[in-house]
Order: structure tokens, then sequence, then C-alpha cells
């Protein structure tokens, strides 16, 4: 998997799990835990959890399996979900913070999104986007929340699940797209990739991660555009 980080590193968290798992996430946050802002507390903490469990072979048997890694993953998420609440003075007729969160776990080809809040993550194929989580914010301007991370005791998140192919771009962003027209396009997508965003491109077979240099980005960002000038082929032959 070739990945590629665009905005500040502190809002998007990248971490092997094992030989066939890889956790991606990106938060978005409001008010302070611990005298920092929510969403590098609640990213600090995943990576925290993340590196004590790896060291149980259970959990190293379960990340590394189609079938029970959804499941150790949502049950490490809970975890940090209540310790950060606990560590807020949030009770239930105020919330003191909360963070949109948005995780996908790959597992030998296949993406397993876990969503809470108005971050968002988009898969990108064949010059078409898919959108792999819902948009938990309502109100004038998404001021509102329908449910967020670390701001109720009990975590309720959306999951999914979607196969992946050769070649197919993972997008998570700080906030989710407006769609013009009554769909995110490709070049859309891309205009917003600055801001805080973390781009996964699917590989099978790779035996390395590469996030520190600006070769990946490139390549990532030239994926998206390929699937851009193949779109607009599309758009043009059906125009036709």
């Amino acid at each position: 998997m070739t990945l590629a980080i665009g905005g500040g590193r502190a809002s998007c968290l990248s971490l092997p799990l094992g030989p066939r798992a890889h956790l991606l996430a990106v938060a978005r946050g409001f008010g302070r835990i611990g005298g920092v802002p929510t969403e590098q507390a609640v990213l600090t903490r995943l990576r925290a959890e993340c590196a004590r469990r790896i060291r149980s072979s259970r959990f190293r048997h379960a990340i590394d399996r189609v079938q029970s890694a959804p499941t150790a993953i949502l049950a490490l998420l809970e975890r940090v979900n209540g310790d950060l609440y606990a560590a807020t003075a949030s009770h239930d007729d105020y919330v003191t913070a909360g963070s949109s969160l948005t995780a996908v776990l790959v597992v030998a080809g296949r993406a397993y999104t876990m969503h809470a809040g108005a971050t968002a993550a988009y898969l990108v194929r064949n010059g078409s986007i898919v959108a792999l989580s819902a948009d938990d914010a309502f109100g004038e301007g998404a001021a509102l929340l329908g449910r967020a991370f670390a701001a109720a005791p009990v975590l309720d998140a959306a999951v999914s699940s979607m196969e992946l192919e050769e070649g197919d771009v993972i997008a998570l962003l700080g906030r989710r797209l407006v769609p013009r027209a009554g769909r995110v396009t490709l070049a859309e997508l891309e205009e917003n990739l600055e801001e805080r965003a973390l781009l996964a491109r699917f590989e099978r077979d790779d035996e390395a991660e590469n996030v520190g240099d600006d070769a990946p980005r490139r390549r990532v960002l030239g994926a998206l555009r390929v699937a851009i000038a193949i779109g607009l082929a599309a758009a043009l032959v059906f125009a036709r």
C-alpha cells in the first residue's frame, strides 16, 4: 500500500498492525482533552492502544484475519472512546469535547470503514467515487453532530466493508465534501486534498509502506489524475 498525507499529520494516522492489516484514520475535533486538541488526543490514544494490544498474540491473530479483524478494531475503538470520555468533563447535558473520526482497516484486500461524525472516506475506482462513510452532521453549517467520538461513554459508530481491487485509492478527508450536481467529482476531491487528508493506493503483495518523501504522494495523486482523465474521456464518449 502506497500512502501520502496532506495537511497536518497530527490529524491523520497510518499504522501497520500485521502482515496483512493496516489502519488508516483521520480526525477533526472540538475542545481539548488533557490540555491538547481533542483530535490529537484521539489519534495519540488510538496509536498507544494499538501498540499495547499488538503485544498480545491473540490480538495479532485476530487482526490478520478478515473474519475477526473488524471486531478486534471496533473493540479497541470502544475502549479508547470510553477512556477519553472519562477524561473530559462531559455529561448528559453538556459535551465539552468530541471528535469526528473515520477509520479504515485494510486487511487481506478488504476495507472496513468505521465512522462517527463529519470526517469522510471515499473510494476512487476506475474514474468514479464511492463514499465509504455517511454524514453524521446536521443543521446549518453542519454545526451539530448526530454522533461523535469521545463525546459519550458508549461509542456509536457505523461500520461498512468493501472488497478492494488493484489500483483503488482510499481518500480520508477531515471534512465531508458537499456534492455538486448530486455527486462528488474527482476534480472536487483533488481540490480538497491539501487541508487534512490521507491517501492510500491499494497494491496487492506490495512489500513496503512509503510516507516519508514526496514520491508516494506524487504516485497516489498521479493515480487520481489518471482516474480523472478516464472519467472525462468516458463523459466525452457518452456525450456524443
